[in-house]
């Protein structure tokens, strides 16, 4: 039963790293490949399950690129982001005009409701101020 484990265990492992790699190696550009070229490192990585992966780790896996200091503010990759993309801008949302449009319009709105609340609750009848009861 353990044995067996193990194997299966085993068995994730290698076919996990040949994933990784292979993914690795697809999604690299072809002129920061190292040692060879970019195709061969594809095959190499499926032809030998347990080395292919780790002489791509090692020899072909593009080197990291020394991190400058990022300016202030600025942010820095994070999980799943690859070093050579660009960083998404940001922008707050009191920068984008249609947003602060709605807001406004929102405001005027709400405004109006509460005013038709009050009016309602000054005079339950619906009578303007200059009209009676119809009463006379």
């Amino acid at each position: 039963m353990i044995r067996a484990m193990l194997i299966i265990g085993g068995a994730a492992l290698i076919v996990g790293l040949t994933l990784y790699t292979l993914l690795d190696a697809v999604r690299t550009p072809a002129h920061e490949a190292r040692t060879l070229p970019k195709w061969l490192w594809v095959l190499v990585t499926l032809l030998f399950p347990v080395a292919g992966p780790l002489m791509w780790l090692i020899l072909g896996r593009p080197k990291a690129q020394p991190a400058a200091q990022p300016a202030a503010g600025a942010p820095r990759p994070g999980f799943g982001q690859r070093r050579s993309t660009p960083a998404p801008s940001v922008s707050s949302p009191d920068d984008d005009e249609e947003y602060l449009r709605w807001l406004k319009a929102k405001a005027e709105r709400e405004r109006r409701s509460r005013e038709a609340e009050y009016q309602n609750k000054q005079d339950p009848e619906g009578n303007t101020p200059g009209q009676s009861s119809g009463q006379n």
